[in-house]
C-alpha cells in the first residue's frame, strides 16, 4: 500500500511536453486522402522515423516516417488478408504491431508486411458478452455480473468481471469485478423519459501497458490505483491524498456543460439527479506507458475555458512524479521515455495526431 500526498517535483522541475508539437499528421476535408481520418483508434510511434495511425472509415493502418510524411498504407475494408470489417485496437508485439478487425488479429512488422491473419476462436468463449481486445500475448474478455450497484439515489452502475485468456483459449485468470458507468433516469415535461450518465465519471477505469505487461483500475469513487500483474496478483495499491475538490462555481459550470446534451433537464435537476460526492472521483482517462508509468486524466472542473487539461503521472512504483499539463481534449495515445503522441480535433471536428516532446525536469 502507498500513500500519495504530494508530487515528487513541482513547477520547473516537473515533466512537461515541449511549447509545440514536433510532428503534425492530418489535414482538412479538402486535403489529401491519406492525410484525412474520420475517427482514429490508435496510433503509436513505433521508432524515432515510424509512426502509425489506424482510421476507423478507411479501415487502413497508414504509415509516416518521423517529419509526418506518408509512406504507405495497408488493410482497407474487406474479409481478405490483412483486411478489415471494422478497426477496434491497435497495440505493439514483440514482432511489430498488431489491430483487432471485426474477430481477428492481424500482425504486421514494424515494416508492413503481414505476419498473421488470425480468427479468434470463440468456441471456448461464448459467455462472455464484452468485445474482446488484447494485448502483446494476452486477450482480454469480460461478462456482466449479478445485478447493478446503486452510487447513489436512484443511481445504478453495471458491474463486470475482466478475464485473461490466451489466443488458444487454454486459459482463463480472473481479474476482478468492476463497476461501470452510472446512469439515472428522469421524465421530461412531456411525459417522456430519458437516461443520463453520471457526469462524475464514477466508473472504474483499466488500462495494459509497460513492460512487463502491467493492469491498473482506478476507482470509481475513490482516487485509488490498483497495480496488478495480468493474471491479476495485485501487486500494490496507490492511494492519492489532498488532490483538491472542486468550488462550487466549477460545479456549476460541470453541471451547466453536462445538461447539453439531455432534452427537458435543468443544471439543479441534474444535480439533483447526480449530488456531488463527498470523495471526487480521479479522472477521465487512464494511460499506462511504454516504461509502465501511469497516466490519470483529471475531470477538468475548473477549467471549462482552459487550453489544457492536467494529467498526473505516477512512477511504476507508485510514487506520484506530478502534474503535466496536454492540449485541451487531447486523447492520449503512446507515451515514451522522450515523447507524448496524441489525438485530438480542430474547430471542425477533424482529427489529427501531435506528437510532442517531453521533457523531464
Amino acid at each position: 500500500m502507498v500513500d500519495v500526498w504530494g508530487p515528487l517535483a513541482g513547477g520547473g522541475d516537473g515533466w512537461r511536453l515541449t511549447g509545440e508539437p514536433l510532428v503534425r499528421i492530418g489535414e482538412a476535408v479538402t486535403g489529401r486522402p491519406e492525410f484525412q481520418f474520420s475517427w482514429i483508434v490508435g496510433a503509436l510511434r513505433l521508432a524515432p522515423d515510424t509512426i502509425v495511425v489506424l482510421d476507423d472509415e478507411s479501415l487502413e493502418l497508414r504509415f509516416f516516417d518521423g517529419g509526418g510524411a506518408h509512406l504507405f498504407s495497408v488493410g482497407g475494408p474487406g474479409e481478405g488478408p490483412g483486411e478489415l470489417t471494422s478497426a477496434g485496437h491497435l497495440s505493439r508485439f514483440a514482432g511489430g504491431v498488431q489491430l483487432k478487425g471485426g474477430d481477428k488479429r492481424i500482425r504486421l512488422s514494424s515494416t508492413g508486411d503481414l505476419i498473421s491473419d488470425e480468427r479468434l476462436d470463440w468456441t471456448p468463449h461464448q459467455q462472455f458478452l464484452c468485445p474482446f481486445t488484447f494485448f502483446g500475448e494476452d486477450v482480454f474478455l469480460c461478462d456482466f455480473g449479478p445485478g447493478a450497484i446503486e452510487l447513489g439515489d436512484g443511481i445504478l452502475a453495471p458491474r463486470f468481471r475482466l478475464f485473461r485468456t490466451d489466443w488458444e483459449g487454454e486459459r482463463l485468470d480472473t481479474l476482478g469485478l468492476f463497476t461501470g458507468a452510472g446512469a439515472n433516469s428522469y421524465r421530461t415535461a412531456d411525459g417522456r423519459f430519458w437516461t443520463v450518465v453520471d457526469p462524475f465519471g464514477r466508473q472504474d477505469l483499466i488500462a495494459v501497458g509497460g513492460s512487463p505487461a502491467t493492469v491498473v483500475v482506478l476507482s470509481a469513487d475513490r482516487y485509488e490505483l490498483t497495480y496488478m500483474t495480468t493474471a491479476g496478483k495485485v501487486v500494490r495499491v496507490v492511494r492519492r491524498h489532498g488532490a483538491g475538490e472542486p468550488t462550487p462555481e466549477a460545479l456549476a459550470s460541470m453541471y451547466a456543460r453536462a445538461t447539453a446534451l439531455a432534452p427537458g433537464l435543468t443544471p439543479s435537476g441534474l444535480a439533483d439527479l447526480f449530488p456531488a460526492p463527498e470523495a471526487f472521483p480521479a479522472g477521465h482517462s487512464l494511460l499506462v506507458d511504454r516504461s509502465g508509468n501511469i497516466w490519470v486524466g483529471r475531470l477538468p472542473v475548473d477549467m471549462a475555458d482552459a487550453a489544457y487539461d492536467t494529467y498526473e503521472v505516477f512512477l511504476s512504483d507508485g510514487r506520484l512524479q506530478g502534474a503535466v499539463a496536454v492540449p485541451a481534449g487531447a486523447r492520449l495515445m503512446d507515451v515514451g521515455d522522450d515523447y507524448v503522441l496524441l489525438v485530438r480535433s480542430d474547430e471542425f471536428d477533424v482529427p489529427f495526431v501531435e506528437v510532442y516532446g517531453l521533457i523531464k525536469g
